[in-house]
């Protein structure tokens, strides 16, 4: 059998209500408990003789002294607490003078409580000599006792704002992070564009100098290329499906200008087509592959796009026959801008990996996590 400890049970929230019951709103047992404390400690100076012989004797006062302080220091708990909760919004100018006063007032009834306790005991009168001291002391405890009351709650509150300001701050610094990594994202993919640009304009006008027929057939080719281009390209992901058929129209620019020297096979199955993948990083691989393993062969060679999923993972594969690894030169700016969008898209989830092939050429592999797009509208 276990005890379950009540909801709310150890709640120091000044808007939890207790049991459901309105007025209780702020009065906790959490809080109850500190005032608890607080008159044991009050009652503790009757057992600091304490003698082990007469040990029930002295807890019997013990528990008897702190229930009476408890009791009669309630009313003083709860101006105290309904203070807190009025106060909540103020200046702490303000917050202080109004505790203050529910103190100064509250501490009344300890005294006053007391007195009345004792007299039905029969073993104080008003008329005792030093029954004015009695009652200022009594006073001064209950003012003790709410000072200390309203510190803690004082301070309490100062943790639960210091709690918020510090959830507010990590908020906004998420909200940052996130802000800048959708800047940094749209400055890598806005550097690929270009990149893709100023190779078919190259292109363009090395065919017109040896055959405006098939120039005009590659401007054809890249007006389509940049339609969709632009569509996708200031999107942080697109439909896999999309994706190749951006693929095809950036192939179909480069099939005008080498003709039969460039082979294309593609194997993207139906259900991978919804898979969502960032947008122009398949073409970047497709480019690398044609400008540094396909076309400096004579013979010219294959580009292969394949797809496939496994499990949670997604893996776009571009695969070419050409010269390998040998011939790759330049910088490397597609590629370290690829593996840069990977990092700020998907962190340590995503991958480039490339690998050169026992045949010739090289396969660069991508691993996404494995998401799919709402499917499209049907239309009729």
């Amino acid at each position: 059998m276990t005890l379950a400890i009540p909801h709310g049970f150890l709640v120091n929230d000044p808007e939890h209500v207790p049991f459901g019951v309105a007025w209780m709103r702020g009065i906790t047992p959490l809080r109850l408990g500190v005032l608890a404390a607080v008159c044991v400690m009050h009652a503790g100076r009757s057992i600091w003789n304490f003698d082990p012989e007469h040990f029930s004797g002295e807890m019997w006062k013990l528990l008897r002294a702190s229930g009476r302080y408890f009791l009669f220091s309630l009313p003083l708990f709860v101006l105290v607490v309904k203070a807190e909760i009025r106060t909540a919004r103020s200046t702490l100018r303000v917050r202080i003078a109004i505790l203050a006063l529910a103190v100064a007032v509250g501490a009344l009834v300890l005294p006053v409580g007391n007195t009345a306790f004792r007299i039905s005991e029969a073993t104080f009168s008003l008329r005792d000599p030093g029954a004015w001291q009695f009652l200022l002391a009594y006073y001064f405890r209950g003012l003790f006792m709410g000072g200390l009351l309203s510190a803690i709650l004082l301070f309490a509150a100062h943790g639960r704002e210091m709690d918020r300001r510090l959830h507010r701050a990590r908020l906004a610094r998420v909200e940052i992070d996130r802000q800048m990594a959708e800047s940094r994202l749209q400055l890598l993919q806005a550097q690929i564009e270009p990149h893709f640009l100023f190779n078919s304009l190259a292109s363009v006008k090395r065919l017109y100098e040896s055959g405006p027929g098939g120039g005009r057939e590659l401007l054809r080719n890249l007006g389509d290329y940049l339609r969709v281009a632009s569509r996708s390209g200031r999107q942080r992901e697109v439909r896999l499906g999309d994706e190749i058929v951006l693929a095809r129209s950036f192939l179909a620019i480069f099939q005008v200008r080498m003709g039969r020297r460039l082979r294309v096979r593609v194997d993207l199955p139906t259900d991978l087509e919804s898979a969502l993948v960032p947008p122009l990083m398949v073409g970047t691989l497709v480019e690398n592959a044609i400008k540094h393993g396909i076309a400096p062969r004579a013979s010219g060679g294959t580009v292969n796009l394949a797809a496939r999923g496994r499990g949670e993972v997604l893996e776009v594969e571009v695969r070419d026959d050409g010269l390998g690894f040998r011939a790759r030169s330049g910088n490397g700016i597609g590629l370290a801008n690829i593996r840069a969008r990977l990092e700020t898209l998907y962190a340590g989830a995503g991958s480039l990996e490339l690998a050169a092939n026992a045949e010739g050429g090289v396969t660069a592999t991508l691993r996404l996590p494995h998401r799919s797009a709402a499917p499209l509208p049907e239309t009729r």
